[in-house]
């Protein structure tokens, strides 16, 4: 089995990049658990433990973490095939390149033993070069040959290396910008009824509900999920809807894009 981690900045990019996987054939550690009844699960229960290799114990976070007892326990997302086993870890925004600092000094098999390591940054206002220089200074400290351009996959050393910034790698914006344009794919009426709705607020009104820039996006996202799964967040509406599919993966290049960075980065045939 081969082992990859892939650092992200939020819950929201680690439903996309898991339901990407699972778009490329992965399964989900906690939904084939989830799946399962109570009497199931006892008799398959070694076999899952097997499938969450002992590779990730050290990722197991103790409750409660920093002695408090409501804040959010950062487990990463588990997926797998039949060969590699990939760790999505959700770092906490602006938190993730510090996070990711800890886990890889304190466990050196984290960085010898890695098939692959990858991050999934927002390039929000910022520009591409500007995001990769922050991750790359750091992390060529365990990984010498970490990519220092945004969509490049270090593919001739071990581990395999490379950092894409939503959602293109040139353009500002965030992974909800990528989202809209699928939505535009998959969900064409919503996302022109949620976009009409949002365009009855005036200008100060936006601003002073902070949907200016890239939450204008985040907003659009969120109207259609109202719709589409009423209660329920963008995240959990990105991990189970068709925001990410085979449709948009052939009409969205952008996706495409990111598609095709994971696969390389991850040495899918």
């Amino acid at each position: 089995m081969r082992y990859a981690i892939i650092g992200v900045e939020g819950p929201h990019d680690q439903a996309f990049v898991g339901k990407v996987l699972k778009l490329l054939g992965f399964k989900d550690f906690k939904e084939e658990w989830d799946n399962l009844d109570k009497s199931t699960r006892l008799d398959m229960s070694k076999e899952l433990e097997s499938k969450f290799d002992k590779f990730w114990h050290k990722f197991i976070p103790k409750y409660p973490k920093q002695g408090s007892l409501y804040k959010r326990l950062d487990m990463p997302s588990i997926l797998f095939n039949d060969t590699i086993s990939v760790a999505i870890y959700a770092g906490e925004g602006s938190n993730l390149v510090t996070n990711l600092n800890d886990i890889l000094s304190a466990n050196p098999e984290y960085q010898t033993d890695l098939a692959a390591f990858g991050i999934v940054a927002d390039c929000d206002k910022s520009n591409p070069a500007q995001v990769v220089v922050k991750y790359s200074n750091c992390f060529r400290e365990y990984f010498p040959n970490f990519p220092n351009q945004a969509g490049v996959v270090d593919d001739i050393n071990i581990p395999r290396t490379g950092i894409y910034v939503l959602p293109d790698n040139t353009s500002q914006g965030v992974l909800d910008t990528l989202i809209c344009s699928c939505g535009e794919i998959a969900y064409p009426a919503y996302m022109e009824r949620a976009r009409s709705y949002l365009d009855k607020f005036s200008e100060v009104e936006k601003k002073s509900l902070n949907l200016k820039n890239f939450n204008g996006d985040k907003a659009l996202v969120a109207t259609v999920v109202s719709v589409l799964k009423p209660g329920l967040t963008n995240t959990v509406s990105i991990a189970r809807d068709n925001w990410v599919s085979k449709q948009t993966q052939q009409q969205v290049p952008a996706l495409a894009n990111f598609i095709e960075f994971l696969s390389q980065l991850l040495e899918l045939s």
